[in-house]
C-alpha cells in the first residue's frame, strides 16, 4: 500500500508539473513579446515626436518670415507711393518749362533768340541751354518711371513670395495635424499592450499562486500519506493494535486517534500564549522565552505556564513520547508536532509557531506538513 501511494503521488507530479512549468513558459514569452512589441512602438511615438517638434519649429520660422515680408511689403508700398509723388511732380516741373518755352510759339522765336543774344556765342549758349532743359526733364522723368516700376516689381515679388509662405505654412500645418492624430494612435496603441502586459503579469502571478497552493497541497497529501504509512508500519510491527490513546511506546500516533482533553487548558489558550513571542531569539540550549530558546525548550516553556510539566522530556525526540498520539486527521491547535530534530505547537489553519532556527528565532510562518511529521501528541 505505501508503494502504491508513493505511485499516485510520483504520478501526479510528473502529470501537472510540465504542464505548469509549459505554461508559465508560455506566458513569460507572451510577456517578453508584448513587451519587445510596446518598446518598438514607444520608439515609433518617440521618432513622431521629434518630426512634430521639427515641424513645429519650421512653422514658427515661417510665421517670423511672414511677418517680416509683410513689413517689407509695406515699406515697399510706401517707397512706391513716394516713387508716383516724384514722378508726378517731375513731370508737372517739365510741363510747366514746356509751357514756358512753347506757349508763344512763333516762327521767329529763334529769329528772336539771335536779335536778342549780344553775339553768336551767346546765341549758341542760349540754344544749348534750351535743348539741355529739354534733356534734364526727359533723363529725370524717365529715371522716376524706371525707379516707380522697379518698385512696383519689387512689391509683386514680395507678394508672391508672402503667397508661397502661407503655401508652406498650410501645408506644415497639414503635415502637424496628421502627425499628432498618428501619434495619438500610436499612444493608444502602447497603452493598449502596456494593458495586456499588466494582464499577463497578474495571470502569471495568480498562476504562481495556483501553483504554489497546489504544490504545498501536494506535499502535504505527500505528508499524510508517508505519517499514514509509518503508522500502520508501526501497529503491524506491534502485531496490529488497536486504535485509541496512548501515553508511550515506539507508535507516534494512531488511525482516527482523537484523545479526550485530559487538562481544562484549551488549546486557543496555548496558542495565544505562544504567539506573545514570535520574533524573539532562537538560542541553542535555552530556556527564555523572552532571551532565547530552542525548539523543545520553547515547547516545554510554554506548557509549563499552564501547569503542563514536560522538562523530562527537554528534547525534540523524547517529546514524541508525552501526552497521547493524535492523527493527523484530528490535529488540534495546542497540539505538539514532532519532526526529526525539531518540535513546533500547532497553532490551527494549518500552520505552526516554533522556535524554527538561529537564523529566523521565534516564527509562525510555516504549515504544519512541511516535513516529515513523526508525531503528533495531545497534552491538554
Amino acid at each position: 500500500m505505501k508503494r502504491f501511494i508513493a505511485f499516485i503521488l510520483a504520478s501526479v507530479m510528473l502529470v501537472t508539473t510540465p504542464q505548469v512549468t509549459a505554461n508559465a513558459s508560455g506566458i513569460k514569452n507572451k510577456i517578453r513579446a508584448l513587451q519587445k512589441q510596446g518598446a518598438e512602438k514607444q520608439a515609433e511615438v518617440d521618432d513622431l515626436q521629434s518630426r512634430l517638434v521639427n515641424i513645429i519649429s519650421q512653422i514658427d520660422a515661417l510665421e517670423e518670415d511672414i511677418k517680416n515680408n509683410t513689413q517689407d511689403i509695406e515699406d515697399t508700398k510706401e517707397d512706391l507711393k513716394d516713387a508716383k509723388k516724384a514722378e508726378k511732380q517731375q513731370y508737372n516741373a517739365m510741363k510747366s518749362r514746356i509751357r514756358y518755352f512753347y506757349e508763344n510759339d512763333t516762327d521767329n522765336n529763334v529769329f528772336n533768340i539771335l536779335v536778342s543774344s549780344k553775339s553768336l556765342t551767346d546765341f549758341i549758349n542760349k540754344v544749348q541751354y534750351m535743348n539741355a532743359v529739354y534733356s534734364y526733364d526727359r533723363d529725370l522723368l524717365d529715371s522716376y518711371e524706371a525707379t516707380r516700376v522697379e518698385i512696383q516689381g519689387m512689391e509683386e515679388d514680395l507678394e508672391d513670395q508672402q503667397d508661397e509662405l502661407e503655401k508652406e505654412k498650410k501645408s506644415l500645418k497639414s503635415q502637424k495635424k496628421s502627425l499628432k492624430s498618428l501619434i495619438d494612435s500610436k499612444k493608444d496603441e502602447v497603452t493598449d499592450i502596456n494593458a495586456q502586459v499588466a494582464k499577463a503579469k497578474a495571470q502569471a502571478k495568480k498562476e504562481a499562486e495556483e501553483r504554489r497552493q497546489r504544490l504545498e497541497e501536494e506535499r502535504r497529501q505527500r505528508n499524510l500519506a508517508q505519517a499514514a504509512a509509518a503508522a500502520r508500519q508501526a501497529r503491524a510491527s506491534q502485531g496490529g493494535g488497536s486504535g485509541g490513546s496512548n501515553s508511550g511506546g515506539s507508535n507516534p500516533y494512531q488511525q482516527d486517534a482523537d484523545p479526550s482533553p485530559a487538562t481544562n487548558v484549551s488549546g486557543s489558550a496555548v496558542v495565544s500564549y505562544a504567539m506573545q513571542f514570535v520574533g524573539n531569539p532562537y538560542v541553542w540550549g535555552g530556556n527564555s522565552l523572552t532571551n532565547g530558546c530552542d525548539c523543545s525548550g520553547f515547547v516545554v516553556q510554554v506548557y509549563r505556564h499552564f501547569g503542563i510539566d514536560l522538562s523530562g522530556s527537554r528534547n525534540s525526540a523524547a517529546l514524541r513520547s508525552v501526552g497521547q498520539a493524535v492523527s493527523p486527521d484530528n490535529i488540534k491547535a495546542g497540539d505538539i508536532v514532532c519532526y526529526p530534530g525539531h518540535v513546533a505547537i500547532y497553532s490551527g489553519d494549518g500552520m505552526i509557531v516554533e522556535a524554527q532556527s538561529s537564523r529566523t528565532g521565534i516564527t509562525h510562518n510555516r504549515s504544519w506538513n512541511h516535513g516529515t511529521v513523526l508525531a503528533i501528541r495531545r497534552v491538554i
